[in-house]
């Protein structure tokens, strides 16, 4: 019984932390932080863990193909990271 109860515990704490990797990406990407191109592929890592992961990252894939269109398909561009230089 606690074993199953541990199980859920980890379950539902391994979904928190790629759900706010999934967030955190994607608004990296969206703040030029990261290019599209580093942006798809650390999503694309967390889809092909399984299909509910698919589904979970699929919004922020969405958002990242936009953004390229938006840069005119430069997947390299990252418009924000220069701001953080010194």
């Amino acid at each position: 019984m606690q074993e199953m109860s541990n199980q859920k515990e980890v379950e539902r704490r391994s979904l928190a932390v790629e759900s706010a990797l999934i967030l955190l990406v994607g608004d990296l990407a969206a703040r030029g932080i990261v290019s599209a191109d580093e942006a798809e592929s650390v999503l694309a890592v967390i889809a092909g863990s399984s299909e509910r992961s698919a589904a979970s990252a699929s919004g922020a894939r969405t958002l990242v193909r936009q953004l390229r269109r938006l840069r005119r398909n430069d997947g390299l561009s990252a418009p924000g990271a220069p701001a953080f230089r010194t």
